[in-house]
């Protein structure tokens, strides 16, 4: 296979003759006043432009070294607690910047803080060359400073440079779209993941350990899992001398929009949640569609899930707590069970003390519950790269990052590391990611992230056909797999997933204005009634300030493109 992805992806560089490539999503439109400074020392006439630049203002597409002349840019990153090693550290990266002659310092932010600073950078402009990936960035805010000229156009630089992102958006046009402003242009690069694995995100994920001292079978039923978890938080199954802790999981630190994992379980009561716009979901996928969390559906389960929380069934610290006080608490003293994308979450993949196992999806009392989709393309994340006005080498950062969209060993290589560190090729020529790392260690993010970037600073994109690739070996991902195609599962239970939608400029400033303190207001009030409870009175003064905060106009405004985009 190694050869086959080298033959394709030299055959799309001959093909495309000035870039070419494979993996991503992205494109955007031109345009950018002001001119920039290109390595070479040729001014072209805007970052984004359509036009070509200049002869000479780069080097060809797809070469090494990407600058004739070392050069420097400054990219500003999220960065989990989890990782160990500054990308500044990682030899991966040192190595590349000696073959490219472009050094990036990463300036690296806590993600917890992230969600305001990034705002703060744009608003104040004090802007780094670059913004990248792990965060949910909004592309009302992309938006708004990409008419306002903070951040350029790409679609330009990617016709003129790119390879790998040229390829993708032309054989694409899906990605496109979703990846295109109203004005036109592309002001982000997506992440794309594009494994059908992971067309959910969070499923349950059960402590066997817990299950098997208890002598009991997987919940088939949300009311079953009640009583799983009501046995276990009443007494102590690990002999510690406390009584076990029930659901758990953490807060979202990379989607700041998240008020809790419980949002999605309100496709136990009605159309669940999307994490992203707060509109409801539906099998059906057809509008017109609802502002999710004022609905009945919601209603139902945060009562349902308050008398949940008022017996001790749901750790207290679910709406506090993050990834490694999670991932500290699950691995030694255990949790019953917990909503994750996958077991590691939970324990590294260290079963000695607490071992978890995939459960396939319990259903309501009459079986009509759905899950939500992982977004209308699975693994599509948009708005994960971006470039500034302040950038003086926007061809060459462009050039750095597509580098590594190849759909094929370099996109591994940002996502698993080295070939033979946590991933490598099967005797049948697919490839297969590894349970070990060489030391004999189970493989986890945090010891994979001492060697590559593991989704931070540079965007994944790995696609369909290359995930047709993948021979899974993993016995946990096997069961994950088995769990999310069996019949009356996660997938034939999944909603269809919703785009974030992109405004016109003027109604995009309309939602600028509703949508921060919106969510924000639903965020605290969605604790407050887990854990408080609700009340007639309280949910009837909960609508009112819904309204009043603006969720009306919210709803028609997305709806109206909703149906534009599906037309």
């Amino acid at each position: 296979m190694k050869k086959r992805l080298f033959a394709c992806l030299l055959t799309s560089v001959m093909l495309v003759a000035a870039f070419g490539g494979c993996g991503g999503n992205g494109g955007e439109p031109v345009s950018s006043s002001g001119g920039s400074q290109s390595a070479s020392g040729s001014t072209s006439s805007g970052a984004g432009s359509d036009a070509s630049a200049e002869e000479g203002a780069a080097r060809e597409p797809g070469s090494m070294p990407i600058s004739e002349e070392p050069i420097t840019v400054r990219i500003v990153v999220p960065m989990s607690a989890e990782r160990t090693v500054s990308l500044n550290d990682l030899d991966m990266l040192k190595e590349f910047s000696e073959k490219s002659n472009v050094t990036v310092e990463w300036d690296e932010i806590s993600n917890t803080a992230f969600a305001e600073k990034y705002k703060l950078l744009l608003a104040t402009n004090d802007l780094p060359d670059a913004f990248g990936p792990a965060y949910a960035y909004e592309s009302t805010v992309i938006f708004k400073y990409g008419q306002e000229g903070s951040i350029i156009p790409l679609e330009g630089l990617i016709e003129e440079y790119g390879v790998n992102t040229k390829k993708w958006f032309d054989e694409r046009e899906d990605f496109r779209k979703l990846s295109t402003y109203p004005d036109g242009h592309i002001y982000a690069l997506p992440s794309l993941d594009e494994n059908q694995n992971i067309r959910v995100e969070a499923i349950w994920w059960i402590n066997d350990t817990y299950l098997q001292a208890l002598g009991m079978e997987q919940p088939k039923t949300l009311d079953e899992m009640g009583e799983y978890l009501r046995a276990v938080s009443s007494q102590d199954l690990n002999g510690d001398g406390r009584n076990e802790i029930g659901l758990s999981f953490e807060i979202d630190t990379a989607n700041a929009n998240i008020p809790s994992r419980l949002t999605y379980l309100i496709g136990y009561f009605g159309d669940p949640w999307d994490e992203a716009t707060y509109m409801t979901q539906s099998k059906e996928g057809k509008g017109p569609l609802e502002f999710a969390p004022g609905t009945d559906a919601t209603r139902k389960a945060l009562e349902y899930f308050h008398q949940w929380y008022s017996e001790g069934l749901i750790d207290p610290e679910i709406f506090t707590q993050n990834n490694q006080q999670l991932k500290s608490k699950a691995k030694t003293e255990g949790v019953g069970a917990s909503l994750q994308f996958w077991h590691l979450t939970l324990n590294d993949g260290d079963e000695s003390q607490n071992a978890y196992r995939v459960v396939d999806m319990p259903q309501n009392a009459d079986g009509t519950a759905v899950w939500r989709r992982n977004r209308l393309i699975p693994g599509y994340t948009a708005n994960q790269f971006f470039i500034t006005s302040e950038n003086k080498y926007p061809a060459e950062t462009l050039q750095y990052i597509d580098y590594w969209l190849d759909n094929s060993e370099n996109a591994l290589q940002v996502r698993f590391g080295p070939q033979g560190y946590s991933w490598d090729y099967v005797e049948d020529g697919k490839w297969t990611e590894l349970a070990n790392i060489p030391s004999g260690e189970p493989r986890t993010e945090a010891n994979s992230s001492l060697v590559s970037p593991w989704g931070y600073g540079i965007p994944y994109w790995c696609f369909g056909d290359f995930w047709a690739q993948k021979h899974i070996t993993a016995a946990p991902a096997l069961e994950r797999q088995a769990s999310l195609n069996a019949s009356g599962s996660y997938i034939d239970n999944a909603t269809v997933g919703l785009p974030e939608l992109i405004y016109t400029e003027e109604e995009n400033q309309e939602i600028l204005q509703i949508k921060p303190d919106l969510f924000n207001y639903v965020n605290n009030q969605f604790a407050k009634f887990v854990t408080g409870g609700v009340t007639d009175q309280g949910w009837d003064d909960y609508q009112k300030q819904l309204a009043a905060l603006g969720a009306d106009r919210y709803a028609e405004l997305y709806n109206k493109y909703y149906d534009i985009f599906n037309s």
